[in-house]
């Protein structure tokens, strides 16, 4: 067997493997509020901005005296970006590689008790995007944008902009618990 057979050979395994993964989806119960005993909400603010930027989340509010952090909406990274930690689950990163997906991230800090208590809400939202109308066969590669077989460009036409429009998928239970952990980890010490 030639390379180019084996390389095509284990892609198609690999794609077939996420596909198989993201079809067996098991439904992780939403994280509760995480406690950190013996810090104060600053602290807990600080750290939490932190794992959110290492994540490469942006920012977008952050309220210390509400004890408010939001995020920008971030677009779910892709099978080579190996650096990306959004996608918590093989099923997360198939469904990122298939469709265009943001994650937007929200923590909410109380003080309570000598301690602070943090909680995640984690909302993903595809894009839905429509296909062109009277699209022959022969002209497949102009489904939903206007380019070359070459090349591939996102660029719609304005009836195709009017429709366009992110479908919430609701709560990522998976990465909620993710980010909490990381918070956890980094004000306990037991990670630098």
């Amino acid at each position: 067997m030639n390379i180019r057979k084996y390389i095509f050979a284990v892609a198609m395994a690999l794609a077939a493997w996420l596909v198989g993964c993201s079809s067996q989806q098991v439904a992780i119960p939403a994280p509760g509020p995480l406690s950190v005993a013996g810090v104060n909400k600053t602290r807990v603010m600080s750290v939490a901005e932190d794992v959110l930027t290492q994540m490469h989340f942006t920012v977008e509010k952050a309220d210390t005296e509400k004890g408010y952090i939001r995020t920008r909406p971030l677009r779910g990274g892709q099978l080579f970006e190996v650096w990306r930690k959004d996608n918590a689950s093989a099923a997360q990163l198939a469904e990122a590689n298939l469709h265009s997906i943001q994650r937007t991230v929200e923590l909410n800090i109380t003080e309570s008790g000598g301690g602070v208590q943090v909680k995640c809400d984690v909302g993903v939202r595809r894009l839905s995007l429509p296909e062109n109308d009277h699209v022959a066969r022969s002209r497949a590669a102009n489904m939903f944008t206007a380019s070359s077989t070459a090349i591939q460009r996102l660029t719609v036409n304005p009836e195709q902009a009017q429709r366009m429009e992110w479908i919430e998928l609701g709560p990522d239970p998976a990465l909620e618990t993710r980010i909490l952990q990381l918070i956890q980890r980094r004000t306990t010490g037991s990670e630098g």
